[in-house]
């Protein structure tokens, strides 16, 4: 099992496309180091970069990284961690648990 769990990349929506690049460097990385049949668990704390932002990047990092990534469940911040419906970036936290080959 490999845990990716990187402090949040930027707080300017001007840095988001430069954080998304550090996010795949960063997830191409720790997929080499995940065994085949192996668990990988990817996470996001980074406001501005969307749920599905976050999902199409995963997918590029698998693609560049050449593995198969089967993905077992999405997820983000427990019921003591509300967000509010008014404000997308408050819903921050992201978590992608993931089967490797």
């Amino acid at each position: 099992m490999v845990v990716l769990d990187p402090a949040k990349l930027t707080r300017d929506r001007e840095q988001v496309i430069p954080a998304l690049k550090k996010y795949l460097d960063m997830n191409k990385l720790a997929l080499a180091a995940v065994k085949p049949g192996g668990i990988f668990l990817t996470c996001s704390c980074t406001g501005l970069v969307g749920e599905e932002q976050f999902l199409d990047m995963l997918r590029r990092a698998a693609f560049y990284a050449r593995r198969t990534l089967q993905v077992l469940k999405v997820s983000g911040a427990g019921p003591d961690h509300p967000w509010l419906a008014h404000v997308p970036e408050s819903r921050y936290l992201k978590a992608a648990f993931c089967r490797v080959e």
